[in-house]
């Protein structure tokens, strides 16, 4: 399960990240992501398996692609083929899994 942090930023490095912690390891300063609990290198750079990801700036509603083919394979099912508008009216009535900015 994944979780949106709404209004965060992603930073440029790991050295600006706020679950970016330093500790102290062996009389040397060490930073150690709070997520993934790696250590990063002297750079602080993102490693490729950072686990923030932006999502596009202004993107419309996010909904669950399952639930669309599960409704519409419902709508398959019954004896009328669905029209465009069966299929526009069901993805306008899902639940957004991340509302529209």
């Amino acid at each position: 399960m994944s979780v949106v942090i709404k209004g965060m930023i992603k930073p440029k490095d790991c050295g600006y990240c706020q679950f970016c912690i330093e500790e102290d390891v062996m009389f040397e300063t060490e930073f150690r992501c709070s997520i993934t609990g790696i250590y990063m290198d002297e750079d602080h750079c993102f490693p490729d398996i950072c686990p923030i990801v932006e999502l596009p700036e202004h993107h419309g509603r996010l909904i669950d692609e399952q639930e669309i083919r599960n409704g519409m394979n419902r709508v398959l099912t019954q004896p009328q083929r669905p029209t465009w508008n069966d299929t526009y009216n069901a993805i306008q009535e899902m639940n957004a899994v991340i509302e529209a900015e």
